[in-house]
């Protein structure tokens, strides 16, 4: 690659990069405006339905539906812009900017040791763009930091399974609330009205705000001096692995387990999304109930029941039966892209159930480049996940990408600490997370607990 084939991928990635910050501001704007539109507009319709103007309440109906279309429309085009760039843009900027800077770094390490590699990195980037007569240098180097911030988190979710699932929800930030769908507008039979005889009103769609959750991940890994001095390492490599192994683990235990205290998410099996105590509690209840009344609060994930404390059944045509009435429990929609997800001894304990025909259920399936099946289903194996055990949750079935999302805050912080660790460099990462839910629908939870499976209100 000659140097101006480099410069103009290195100037488009930067560009790519601020272009996206700038329609990310703009189309905040706008669904701020059109937010705010649908509470007026949603206060108004309340007041009309309890004034009995039902004609008037019909068209104002449809114009909630349409501005609700709009503020997806526009959350659908916000956007990372870490994700506009190129993987060959990224490769341009780590081969140009962050393997001689690091290189730099290395040699000077020898006689005098930095404590802020990461700083230095960016201080540098920036200088290497310079050099590179690239104009827009001080945005570059802030876009070389958010590529390096983004192979952390990318290496974690290659660790995790869980994270490799859950979505990604660019437009969530602090205080970030999302209107989500809760009931819908119901229709009911009717005959030729020869008496002329008023029609019956049915009922009509309604909106409950979801708010995002703001949660801090951190990585502390060390690496030996030796490995640190080693002129043949790749230390940029090495440290986002690092880096990423530690932050899978503690990520994926948030987004299962977070308790919501603090800095803590709201994990998708904490009391904050489910509960298992009770068979007629809120969890087991549809979201979109009839009766609002009735109806699972949208946070709330639904929770099925096995009927046996710590296993799907009392026997093995229990168990069967259990696992085909969980999949056709799952709203079809989600259906598509509907996978299971277990640890390893949840596994272990599933591939030993026999049908009537005394065939295992639970299959090594090679379609679509192999795997796991269960039920016609892929199949996730998480070790982060439960055991089966009496009043555990240890299965997750459904679309986890549709129901739960996480995306990264503004906070993210690297530092180099090879004072405390003696022969050793000590890298502390810091970075700031939020979360939501999307659809809790997307998702069922199999709770092993002497409750039953029923559904319903």
């Amino acid at each position: 690659m000659t140097l101006e084939e480099l410069k103009a991928l290195i100037e488009k990635a930067t560009a790519n990069f601020e272009a996206q910050k700038k329609e990310n501001e703009t189309l905040t704007v706008a669904m701020k405006a059109q937010e705010e539109k649908f509470i007026q507009l949603k206060g108004d319709f309340d007041k009309l339905k309890e004034g009995g103007d039902q004609d008037e309440a019909k068209k104002m109906a449809k114009d909630l539906e349409d501005l609700a279309n709009e503020i997806s429309d526009l959350r659908s085009k916000h956007k990372e812009p870490i994700t506009v760039v190129t993987q060959e843009q990224k490769q341009a900027i780590h081969d140009a900017v962050l393997k001689p800077v690091i290189g730099e770094w290395l040699k000077g390490k020898k006689n005098n040791t930095s404590p802020e590699l990461f700083k230095f990195i960016e201080q540098q980037g920036v200088e290497r763009f310079k050099t590179l007569n690239i104009t827009n240098a001080d945005e570059g180097g802030r876009a070389v930091a958010e590529i390096l911030s983004r192979d952390v988190i990318e290496y974690a979710r290659e660790y995790s399974p869980v994270l490799s699932q859950v979505g990604r929800k660019p437009s969530m930030t602090r205080n970030f609330r999302e209107l989500v769908l809760v009931t819908y507008p119901s229709v009911q039979e009717g005959i030729e009205n020869v008496a002329g005889v008023a029609v019956a009103e049915t009922t009509t769609q309604e909106y409950k705000e979801v708010k995002s959750k703001e949660f801090k991940v951190n990585a502390k890994p060390r690496i030996t001096d030796e490995a640190m001095y080693g002129a043949d390492m790749d230390l940029y490599g090495d440290l986002v692995r690092l880096l990423g192994r530690e932050v899978a683990i503690y990520l994926a235990a948030q987004v299962l387990y977070g308790n919501g205290t603090g800095k803590n998410a709201r994990g998708i099996l904490s009391s904050n999304r489910v509960d298992i105590t009770d068979g007629t509690g809120k969890s087991w209840l549809p979201t979109l109930a009839a009766d609002p009344a009735k109806a699972r609060p949208a946070d709330y994930y639904p929770v099925i029941g096995t009927g046996v404390s710590g296993d799907l059944g009392a026997d093995d045509v229990a168990r069967v039966n259990f696992l085909i009435d969980l999949v056709n429990t799952l709203p079809t929609q989600w259906l598509a892209r509907a996978k299971f997800h277990m640890n390893r001894k949840t596994k272990a304990k599933l591939e030993k159930i026999r049908d009537g025909d005394n065939k295992p259920i639970f299959l090594n399936s090679y379609r679509e480049g192999g795997g796991f099946m269960l039920m016609g289903f892929p199949v996730v194996i998480d070790d982060t996940l439960p055991d089966m055990a009496a009043n555990s949750t240890p299965i997750i079935f459904g679309d986890l990408g549709s129901a739960y999302a996480i995306n990264d805050g503004d906070i993210d912080k690297m530092l180099i600490d090879p004072y405390t660790v003696d022969e050793c460099t000590v890298v502390k990462y810091s970075k700031e997370m939020f979360e939501m839910v999307q659809n809790s629908d997307a998702i069922l939870i199999v709770a092993a607990t002497t409750n039953d499976g029923v559904v319903g209100p």
